[in-house]
């Protein structure tokens, strides 16, 4: 009898388990399968590529992803409030030109506040117009998009701004105890960010108003206020990541950025930021960031394409979006 009540009992204690797990793979899928996919990667691109595991080749990867980063950790507070940025790559190209033109006739230090003052108002311009004009995030900043790129063609007359200063170029490739300087930029945005989302008032405010925006406004939150604030520091981080890229190509550049809008939003989403919102951390955005620089990396070491690349990152946008929807709808029960 004492033998048929422990067997009971193991097999309880191995169903809760088995429940546990299950519960763990529903809620946190997307968290375990991203390290998973980016360790299988790295281990499938080393047996076909003797030079991916190279030191030299890791600090490429660091430096391509870093103003990736940088826009992503933006993009990050504004789909945190169920929003989103177009705009992203169009406003580098603008704060890239801007920065070449004042750079070039002012130094290095007025160039770069010009360039984050510019990105932050891009980011400001699209908050009012959702907030006050009541435009759809998709709608207003799809069009700033067009907006923005056509003023940085217009100012920069369709071709690059030379002249930049020597020293600044060479911003994309100085280190400090061997970390490349974009990499230390990027991972400063990054713990900027993820304090800002943990520790401060705006953070909790920006989660709120994407997890339930009439929860949030019944609760004393100004929403609107943080929706504008959300969108300007998307718009500043926008300005690191072209800071970033400008110094790499040693020019203002008016079609800079193109494709990070789909990159920026991919790494968020494969991070595990919910595009319903208030769900996710720059922390896990950072592992998204990491996915897609690893996957780039690869694919051009096995000479693959870009315009496949960017099919295999649509694909898995949509896998990681389709993840999303169906994990939100079991925690909803339809």
């Amino acid at each position: 009898m004492q033998a048929f009540g422990e067997k009971t009992q193991s097999l309880e204690e191995a169903r809760h388990w088995r429940e546990t797990l299950a519960r763990v793979v529903r809620e946190r899928g997307m968290e375990i399968a991203l390290p998973a996919a980016t360790i299988g990667m790295v281990i499938l691109f080393s047996v076909f590529s003797e030079v991916f595991l190279t030191a030299q080749n890791f600090r490429n990867i660091g430096v391509a992803a870093a103003a990736l980063a940088a826009v992503a950790f933006g993009q990050t507070f504004v789909i945190l409030t169920a929003g989103l940025d177009l705009s992203v790559g169009s406003t580098v190209a603008l704060v890239s030109v801007v920065l070449a033109f004042v750079m070039r006739e002012y130094g290095i230090a007025p160039g770069i506040v010009a360039a984050l003052i510019c990105g932050a108002c891009v980011g400001l311009v699209n908050g009012l117009i959702i907030t006050r004009l009541r435009v759809s995030p998709f709608i207003a900043t799809l069009a700033m998009l067009s907006v923005t790129a056509g003023l940085a063609l217009n100012l920069a007359g369709g071709v690059p701004i030379p002249g930049l200063p020597s020293s600044f170029g060479q911003l994309a490739y100085r280190s400090i105890l061997g970390i490349p300087m974009p990499v230390l930029i990027a991972a400063v945005t990054l713990v900027l960010a993820e304090l800002a989302l943990r520790y401060t008032r705006f953070g909790r405010h920006v989660c709120a108003v994407g997890g339930n925006e009439e929860a949030a406004r019944l609760s004393g939150i100004r929403v609107e206020r943080i929706r504008i604030a959300a969108y300007a520091f998307c718009g500043l981080t926008a300005a690191v990541g072209a800071i970033i890229l400008t110094a790499r190509v040693s020019s203002g550049q008016p079609t800079l950025g193109a494709t990070l809008p789909l990159e920026s939003i991919a790494a968020v989403v494969l991070g595990g930021v919910s595009l319903a919102g208030g769900r996710g951390s720059a922390i896990n955005v950072a592992f998204g960031v990491a996915f897609i620089s690893i996957l780039a990396n690869g694919l051009n070491l096995l000479n693959v394409s870009s315009y496949t690349q960017m099919m295999i990152i649509g694909m898995s946008l949509i896998a990681a979006v389709a993840l999303d929807q169906a994990g939100m709808r079991r925690k909803s029960g339809h």
